[in-house]
């Protein structure tokens, strides 16, 4: 669909200009489906035990630090498929959901899950430099989910003009809403603790990974037949790269923390 608007500075000469609709190659978004049910799966499972039993299942399954330093790095990744109740569940769930479908649909399958699991996992890192507590949960891939379409949608703001921009606002005020609710927290308000350090390592990871590896949309026109197209100008080996060396640099430094320095 084409729309003319008036050219603002009335020379007869200067053509008119058009706004134009154009299809992106996006991608059906299926991953982020397998992701919540493998969270409410466990969940439910978790929510089947015995209470303490469910204390022993975190304890196994969590970001507990002193069993990581004991070698037991699979738990970096574990805890981001556990939580503690209802409410931990439904909130991280409804987030990957609107925004993991988001995320899947415009960068496509393959980019979601790096930016889902190396996102998280740099959210479980930061947990563990910064906080000694347990923690559980998939918010550290959340906010990675949050970092990867705010750089979206900032380096693509003119494609999708002031839709684009005001989402932008919208996503921004929600997640430092969100990490003020950690503050708040903190500060000993409640009967739990929201990991703020996993919250702000996730939304790191995702910033980073998604300005190397994220999709670079670009409108090309073809003379011959007239037709606008969007191209994805960030081809499929230039961010599998950096998303493995992103990878190494990652495994890199879990290994000095976890070593002490």
């Amino acid at each position: 669909m084409t729309q003319n608007i008036p050219n603002p500075s009335g020379a007869p000469d200067a053509p008119p200009v058009r706004r134009v609709a154009v299809r992106f190659p996006v991608s059906t978004p299926r991953l982020m489906y397998v992701l919540l049910a493998v969270n409410v799966v466990v969940f439910l499972y978790y929510f089947s035990l015995p209470a303490t039993e469910q204390v022993n299942f975190l304890l196994r399954w969590g970001k507990v630090n002193a069993q990581i330093a004991r070698g037991e790095y699979y738990r970096l990744f574990t805890a981001m498929f556990l939580h503690l109740n209802l409410s931990h569940i439904l909130l991280n769930g409804m987030a990957l959901y609107f925004f993991g479908r988001d995320v899947e649909t415009l960068f496509g399958s393959l980019r979601f899950a790096v930016i889902y699991l190396l996102g998280g996992l740099s959210g479980s890192l930061a947990s563990f430099v910064f906080t000694n507590a347990l923690s559980v949960g998939a918010s550290g891939a959340i906010f990675a989910i949050f970092g990867a379409e705010l750089i979206y949608l900032y380096r693509h703001r003119n494609l999708h003009g002031p839709g684009g921009r005001r989402l932008f606002s919208r996503l921004l005020a929600f997640m430092f809403l969100d990490l003020a609710f950690g503050v708040i927290s903190a500060s000993g308000v409640g009967s739990f603790r929201i990991d703020n350090a996993g919250h702000i390592g996730g939304l790191v990871g995702g910033v980073v990974l998604a300005w190397f590896i994220g999709p670079i949309y670009r409108v090309h026109y073809t003379p011959a037949t007239g037709q606008l197209r969007v191209v994805d100008e960030n081809p499929t080996a230039d961010w599998a790269r950096y998303a493995a060396l992103y990878a190494v640099v990652l495994a890199a430094l879990t290994s000095y923390a976890v070593r002490g320095g």
